[in-house]
């Protein structure tokens, strides 16, 4: 067979080069489909470069129109710009592989894509560069209180700064330990930690000036913190372009925007550690509690001390009790060491934020310098007043305890807490009925005498007291406490006292005397006016005293009435005025109609006074002094004696005076009253009230008798 004719006209169609073949067609093929994808990118590549290339151009005229206006862009314009420009750089450089099937784009015959890097690198100066440089100052101003200048950004330090704001809603009560009880420490603490992000960012702008270093972990850095967002992608393009834009930035501008940017953040740290040293010295939990106690324990356990009402003394003592419980809490934390003078610094929680400080470059060996100068000028203030207020007592209030390396309360001050929570636990330390005892009452009184005896239990709870609570306390607190507790027993034993008196009648008769109830009610209440005596309530002592011999003079009053009742003390008696000198004078004036039956009036009289007598007899032995010279007491220490005489026949003035009564009125008439009254003397010097009787009847009569005869004689 013959080989065909184009076989012999194609070496390539030889089976020998048959591989080429396929190799050429490979090539071609994949030349075609590199062009149609290059094709796609392009177009893709050329619309981002367009949109890309007219958004700088619009801004960069509406910078310009701005600028020509004086009026300032907002920072949000410059953020959406800076962040369209990081994406915009990075979506151009993202891949360029597809340039490989279009020659004409290669670099020896295009240079577009330099140019266009260059002019994207020129407005990320512009506007990204500016935009985080701005924003860095945004922050800080936003921290310290500094203000900005509204063109270029820049921080204006000649104005000063702001204190950090002190957070709202939290307790101010206790130095901190872990938890965060003070606001000062809480706007301090936050203050820090905003700082800390603050100085990340600055390092990392310092970072991408720096080729060895300008990478896209610090631009992440940078950008969270000053556009507050993420760009997706590699980020290494925008990197350098931002290190390119630093690097066209004036040294020396930079310099003094970074000084700017130092004071302001020292300035602001330095308020707030002021703050927080007012807090912690000046306005401290310590010292505040110190002077609490101080005031508490004048006002309570001085010497003479005034006493309180019950609900306030009550109230005083949980409040030592409290406050001493809180400045064991505050001296447990160990914040107060620094104040014994082998302690170096002042406290874990002061070094703890000097150590933040520190490590923040920002601020630095000069701020925490600074910091510990103001610090510590202000502690030994503190230390000077802490001391003078611990100089006011007679016993130390703080103790150093070196094997825990604190100060802690003294013996004194602990036996001062437990002796006032053993003493609010006593019953009798419940709250009295606060009754008080009235200047009169009703007479006669009588008296419960289970409640008197109960009144005098309490002398009991005095001993107890004295001799198993108080020598707990300390000595300084012994006298206040003592002079609490008298206090307070002295006001139960008034209330037992006003709930046993149980008032009486006016009309009683004096017969409802009972002399040995009224004996043994009278020791009890002698025993409870020594009690209130002794307790130091002289003045309740003294009201009982009062009431108890008002109370006796109503009585020696009401046994009087007999006496007043009688005939021989009535009107009739007084001036016989109305005696015309028809009969016997003394016989009308008894209402007695011959001697015998004026003979059994005047028995019946005088023991009706001799009764009274006997109960006057019983209340007289517990008359006081201050009324041992009142009427009624003179009178019947007179009339006792003669009535008793009378009773026993032993004679005296009242068988004088019923003698006299006797003889004369059978006989005396108008015609001999004269000469009868004259046969019958009687003694001018009166010591009693019946011998007084005695003498004003016979002066009556005479005097009567005298009238008559003068109007007879006309």
């Amino acid at each position: 067979m013959k080989p065909l004719p184009w076989r012999r006209w194609s070496p390539l169609l030889s089976p020998r080069r048959w591989p080429l073949r396929h190799l050429a067609a490979l090539v071609l093929a994949t030349w075609a489909a590199g062009l149609g994808v290059a094709a796609v990118q392009l177009g893709a590549w050329n619309d981002e470069l367009v949109r890309t290339l007219l958004q700088i151009r619009a801004d960069t005229v509406f910078r310009t129109r701005m600028a020509q206006l004086n009026e300032t862009i907002p920072r949000e314009w410059y953020r959406s710009k800076a962040l369209s420009l990081l994406a915009a750089s990075e979506k151009l450089q993202d891949d360029s592989r597809w340039m490989l099937f279009l020659p004409g784009s290669w670099r020896p015959f295009d240079d577009l894509r330099e140019r266009l890097a260059v002019r994207i690198e020129r407005e990320f100066s512009e506007i990204a560069v500016d935009t985080m440089r701005r924003e860095l100052f945004f922050r800080a101003a936003k921290l310290s209180g500094v203000s900005q200048d509204p063109a270029s950004g820049e921080l204006m330090v000649g104005r000063g700064c702001a204190q950090p704001p002190v957070p709202a809603g939290l307790e101010a009560g206790g130095l901190p330990g872990t938890g965060l009880e003070l606001p000062e420490l809480v706007a301090v603490q936050g203050h820090l930690e905003a700082l800390e992000q603050l100085d990340n960012a600055v390092r990392a702008m310092q970072a991408l000036q720096d080729p060895a270093t300008a990478d896209a972990r610090n631009l992440r850095v940078l950008m969270s913190y000053t556009l507050g967002a993420e760009v997706p992608g590699r980020l290494s393009r925008s990197a350098s372009l931002f290190r390119g834009g630093l690097g066209t930035a004036d040294p020396a501008a930079s310099a003094l925007g970074m000084a700017h940017l130092q004071y302001a953040v020292r300035c602001s740290l330095g308020k707030a550690m002021a703050a927080l040293d007012t807090r912690l010295f000046e306005r401290s939990d310590l010292l505040a509690t110190e002077s609490f106690l101080a005031q508490r324990s004048g006002r309570l356990f001085a010497p003479g001390a005034r006493p309180l009402p019950y609900a306030e003394t009550m109230q005083g003592l949980r409040e030592v009790i409290a406050a001493l419980d809180q400045e064991e809490a505050l001296l447990a934390r160990g914040e107060y060491a620094w104040l014994h003078g082998a302690t170096p610094g002042l406290g874990p929680v002061h070094e703890a934020l000097l150590e933040r400080v520190s490590a923040i470059r920002l601020l630095g060996p000069d701020a925490v310098a600074q910091v510990r100068r103001q610090s510590g000028r202000v502690a030994e203030q503190f230390r000077g007043q802490f001391t003078r207020s611990l100089a006011g007592g007679s016993e130390p209030a703080l103790v150093w305890l070196p094997d825990r390396g604190r100060l802690a309360l003294s013996p004194q001050r602990v036996a001062l807490r437990e002796g006032l929570t053993t003493l609010l636990r006593e019953p009798f330390m419940a709250e009295p009925a606060g009754k008080a005892l009235p200047a009169t009452a009703p007479a006669p009184l009588s008296w419960d005498s289970q409640r008197l005896a109960q009144a005098l239990s309490f002398a009991g709870e005095r001993r107890r007291f004295a001799a198993e609570i108080l020598p707990k306390f300390p000595a300084s607190a012994r006298g206040g406490i003592s002079q609490i507790v008298h206090a307070q027993l002295a006001q139960l034993v008034q209330d037992s006292t006003v709930e046993a008196m149980i008032p009486g009648a006016a009309a009683e008769a004096p017969a409802a005397l009972d002399a040995a109830a009224f004996r043994a009610q009278r020791e009890q209440l002698s025993k409870v006016q020594a009690l209130l005596a002794q307790l130091g309530a002289r003045e309740r002592a003294e009201r009982l005293r009062a009431l108890l011999a008002h109370d006796l003079l109503e009585r020696l009053a009401l046994s009087e009435q007999a006496l007043w009742r009688s005939p021989l003390f009535s009107a009739r008696t007084q001036d016989f005025g109305w005696w015309q000198g028809e009969g016997s004078p003394i016989l009308l004036a008894f209402g007695a109609a011959d001697a015998l039956t004026l003979k059994y009036l005047l028995a019946q009289q005088f023991a009706e006074m001799e009764e009274g007598g006997r109960h006057a007899a019983v209340l007289l032995p517990f008359a006081d002094p201050s009324i041992g010279a009142s009427p009624s007491v003179a009178r019947w220490r007179e009339m006792i004696p003669e009535l008793q005489r009378w009773r026993s026949g032993a004679g005296g003035s009242v068988t004088a005076l019923q003698r006299y009564l006797l003889t004369l009125a059978p006989q005396l008439t108008r015609a001999n009253c004269a000469e009868r009254l004259s046969a019958n003397p009687v003694p001018e010097g009166a010591v009693d009230e019946f011998t007084r009787r005695h003498l004003h009847l016979h002066r009556a009569l005479q005097r009567r008798c005298a009238e008559l005869r003068f109007a007879r004689a006309w």
